[in-house]
């Protein structure tokens, strides 16, 4: 059973009899009761879910892609898509983040597949099973390789990402210092609009090249005419512009609370999510 803050306690696994159970002819009891075997000849040094492993590798079952313990929690952001070069060619990844009740995890995907089905879940609750990690200079960075496996689970499994500690900043300074997307709760004090080239396909700002449209994603393609809106906003930390490339939830955010997601650039704050909007202007004149 998956425990609420998003991992599996030493005695579960539920994980390990999936797998087992697609792999080889076994009842459910008859599993339950291989694992007790095991577990009660070395309880001293095995957790039930250890035996369980033990077990699975007896059944003749990998075994690898239970040696870390399934990683779950929701999709707080995907970075662009990149390409890696072998002698067999090229292999798209992005890097992206997940979040639970207890930390945020940085992570690598590799394959056509990881990378669709990321670019196509934000925010929702993920598993992430037979994956990998790899020591950086500053942080550990999860790999999920064309053989691991991510799985979308039931939006019960998790609160909401607004309700995850580890997915908050504390404050716009604090965003800016620290890379990756965060939410954070500000007050818009200046708003206006202008029209920018977008992709017709990703949304993204067209590039001007050789007197040429291009997507830094998608490349030439005929761009569209789409609005951004442009926002300065602030908390107790600072005040700093901010743009947004999608219809705001509200038809004017100026004075009002919102809680938002997003990333900086340098100095700017870009803003990929609006969660909520306070219902009356924080500031008001003339009372």
């Amino acid at each position: 059973m998956i425990m609420c803050d998003g991992k599996m306690s030493s005695g579960d696994y539920e994980d390990i009899w999936d797998i087992v159970k697609k792999s080889v002819q076994i009842s459910r009891q008859e599993f339950d009761e291989l694992v007790e075997k095991i577990y009660s000849k070395a309880r001293n040094f095995l957790t039930k879910r250890a035996a369980a492993m033990i077990v699975a590798r007896n059944l003749g079952v990998d075994t690898s892609q239970i040696a870390y313990t399934p990683i779950v929690g929701r999709l707080l952001e995907v970075g662009p898509v990149k390409k890696s070069k072998s002698a067999s060619g090229e292999t798209p990844y992005v890097l992206f983040t997940v979040v639970n009740e207890e930390e945020r995890i940085p992570c690598v995907a590799f394959g056509e597949h990881h990378v669709s089905l990321l670019r196509q879940s934000e925010d929702k609750v993920l598993m992430i099973r037979k994956y990998t990690k790899a020591k950086l200079r500053k942080y550990t960075l999860v790999k999920v390789t064309e053989n691991s496996i991510i799985e979308i689970l039931d939006d019960s499994k998790l609160p909401p990402i607004t309700d995850l500690k580890p997915a908050w900043a504390d404050s716009l300074k604090f965003m800016k210092e620290n890379r990756g997307a965060w939410l954070v709760k500000v007050l818009v004090i200046d708003e206006s609009t202008t029209e920018y080239f977008a992709c017709p396909i990703c949304g993204k700002s067209m590039e001007l090249q050789d007197s040429e449209w291009v997507c830094p994603e998608h490349g030439d393609v005929e761009p569209e005419v789409e609005k951004v809106w442009r926002y300065v906003v602030s908390d107790r930390s600072g005040t700093f512009p901010a743009v947004y490339f999608k219809d705001p939830p509200e038809p004017s955010l100026l004075d009002r609370l919102v809680v938002l997601k997003g990333y900086f650039r340098d100095d700017e704050l870009y803003i990929s999510k609006i969660y909520w909007v306070s219902e009356k202007e924080a500031i008001t004149f003339g009372e």
